[in-house]
């Protein structure tokens, strides 16, 4: 074989080697070139975490009670009358009314009978008086002969002209004159009695005559009139109206123990009522200052403004302003808590900063933050899931969460 022909195969077979050489190290080259890239890309790309800015927003906290609806104050309208008819009727239930309005009327015909008789015993008593009197004057006179009488037998006896016998019975004259009149007094005094027990029977007679007229004792509203025509009315009847006086109603809503420090007189109540739409406000007029030891819940009296819509039973919900306040908030799930001590995680520059925080009201899924943060910090919504302190992170907004989704 010419030398020139074993040069080239020489050749040939260095290429092979070179070649095969280099084919074998392009997978690892390869292989190293990708896991820098993803380390790169790690570096690069921190793990997304939403967040979101402490914005200023008004935040009320509020407590829910249920209840019904009661007249502030109450007024049973009756009678103490007894065996009398009811004649007339002027309200119904429902009616507003003014105090001393007649409700209803009452059969008086037999009172005003009695007012008759009492004025016939009356004449009478005056004419008993009247003669009473009559029989003083004539026993005075009688008194005033005898003694006249007496003096002169005396005077007769004295002189030794008449008798003692004469002198005796001027003086027994005298002294029956003096019983006849003390007599006489006594009859216009028991004459004068009479005629004080005929007038209390009048005023009596008279006082049940006005109660004939059942009258409103103050302005209000009728809850139920229990009165009918031609029915007989007992003073153990039960009253013939229920006034709401002055038409004024309250929820009076059970209030756990626990609840009831946080609440206080003339805190501000939404009241929710079947098959009303809009919430009307109401006002805390008083707290229960006793507790049910069996259920252990106190009483709140809520006043409601005057409404057509609101009845007496009526179930009710009340929302029960506990506070209200504008400042800096952000979503309950942002907190975290190490025993009392709360924490937001911020993130700033991309970092995650663990900071202490002071909290305030709460309301509809957000707390208020009085001390720690400020508006426009970027807070962790769900603080403490995926991020510990100190990491990196790339910080995602409530819109691009959205928008991604």
């Amino acid at each position: 074989m010419p030398a020139n022909t074993s040069n080239f195969s020489f050749g040939i077979s260095v290429l092979t080697v070179a070649l095969a050489m280099a084919v074998a190290q392009v997978p690892a080259a390869y292989s190293a070139g990708t896991e820098d890239g993803k380390a790169a890309v790690a570096v690069q790309n921190p793990p997304a975490i939403r967040v979101v800015p402490g914005e200023m927003r008004e935040l009320v906290q509020s407590m829910s009670v249920n209840g019904s609806v009661h007249p502030r104050e109450e007024a049973s309208v009756g009678t103490d009358l007894n065996g009398l008819i009811v004649l007339e009727l002027f309200a119904d239930t429902g009616d507003r009314v003014k105090k001393g309005d007649v409700l209803a009327r009452l059969d008086r015909m037999s009172l005003e009978t009695q007012l008759a008789q009492i004025a016939a015993s009356r004449a009478q008593a005056e004419a008993a008086v009247a003669q009473a009197q009559s029989q003083i004057a004539d026993a005075q006179i009688a008194v005033n002969q005898a003694k006249e009488t007496m003096e002169r037998a005396n005077t007769l006896l004295q002189r030794k002209v008449g008798t003692k016998m004469q002198a005796d019975n001027a003086r027994y004259a005298a002294e029956s004159a003096d019983a006849r009149l003390e007599v006489a007094r006594k009859a216009k005094a028991s004459a004068e009695a009479q005629l004080g027990v005929v007038d209390a029977q009048k005023r009596d007679v008279l006082q049940r005559l006005a109660k004939t007229e059942v009258k409103a004792p103050a302005d209000g509203l009728i809850l139920t009139r229990n009165a009918s025509l031609g029915a007989v009315v007992s003073a153990q009847g039960g009253p013939l109206f229920r006034i709401a006086i002055d038409g004024v109603l309250e929820l009076v809503a059970d209030v756990a123990e626990t609840a009831l420090p946080q609440i206080s007189e003339n805190m501000l109540v939404a009241v929710s009522l079947p098959g009303i739409d809009k919430p009307i406000g109401g006002k805390i007029r008083m707290i229960a200052p006793e507790i049910d030891a069996r259920t252990r819940l106190g009483k709140v009296h809520v006043v409601l403004p005057p409404s057509d819509d609101v009845r007496p039973g009526n179930f009710a919900r009340g929302t029960i302003e506990l506070g209200r306040a504008k400042g800096i908030a952000v979503p309950q799930s942002a907190l975290l808590f190490r025993g009392d001590t709360a924490l937001l995680q911020i993130v700033k520059d991309g970092i995650v900063d663990t900071r202490e925080v002071k909290t305030g009201i709460r309301d509809d899924g957000y707390v208020e933050i009085t001390d720690g943060v400020k508006a426009g910090e970027l807070v962790v919504v769900r603080a403490g899931t995926f991020v510990n302190e100190g990491d990196r992170v790339t910080p995602i907004g409530p819109e691009k969460v959205g928008a991604n989704q």
